[in-house]
């Protein structure tokens, strides 16, 4: 799907979290106060939002507020990018699909696997499943990990008194000490999708 601007994004993302809450869509007039800007300039990023396949939009002429819907597909848990298993380096920030899953929240998200220093626990192209936490509730668990700014690797991270250990689950690999200043745990592991499962789930959403 195409990228979305800053101001898209926030309003594709209280449009997504209404309609988890309330399954409905919210009143354009007072999303519009809600978020400070207005209300024909909100009417033009759903307008763009639903060119780029974010949202369904029905016109009802002059002085009638549209109809508008999230896809089914939209409502799901978001992918945002690739996550290296291997070499750190940067990852992607906005979602580029979403997973038609239910039972999830806010706080869940999906990333794909690049490389095998996880293999062959986690593989490469993998889809990967992790809750936002800013830490792991015990040692040992595989998380999301973000280094300094923007690197970003999926390791199990062993937890020490001033530092962390990241540990991949290939022995090819080397394990790496990071200092807790140094690392943020951007989400903790819950489980992942293989192979046909994910394409299938993943077909036509991009």
């Amino acid at each position: 799907m195409k990228p979305l601007s800053t101001v898209q994004q926030k309003v594709f993302n209280r449009l997504r979290e209404y309609k988890r809450k309330k399954g409905t869509m919210p009143d354009l007039s007072a999303l519009a106060r809600e978020m400070g800007i207005h209300y024909v300039s909100l009417k033009q990023h759903l307008e763009a939002l639903a060119k780029k396949g974010y949202l369904n939009f029905e016109g009802r002429g002059r002085g009638r507020s549209p109809i508008i819907d999230l896809p089914a597909e939209l409502t799901g848990v978001p992918v945002l990018g690739s996550i290296p298993a291997g070499p750190l380096s940067e990852a992607f920030t906005e979602a580029e699909s979403f997973l038609p899953l239910t039972g999830f929240h806010d706080d869940h998200f999906a990333l794909r696997v690049k490389g095998n220093s996880m293999a062959d626990l986690i593989q490469d192209g993998d889809i990967v499943l992790f809750e936002r936490r800013n830490r792991p509730q015990r040692s040992g668990q595989i998380c999301a990990v973000r280094i300094e700014s923007s690197e970003v690797t999926l390791k199990y991270l062993d937890i020490e008194k001033d530092s962390f250990i990241l540990r991949p689950h290939n022995p090819e690999y080397p394990t790496v000490k990071v200092m807790a200043r140094d690392l943020n745990v951007e989400g903790v592991y819950q489980g992942l999708i293989r192979g046909e499962v994910a394409w299938a789930l993943l077909k036509d959403k991009n």
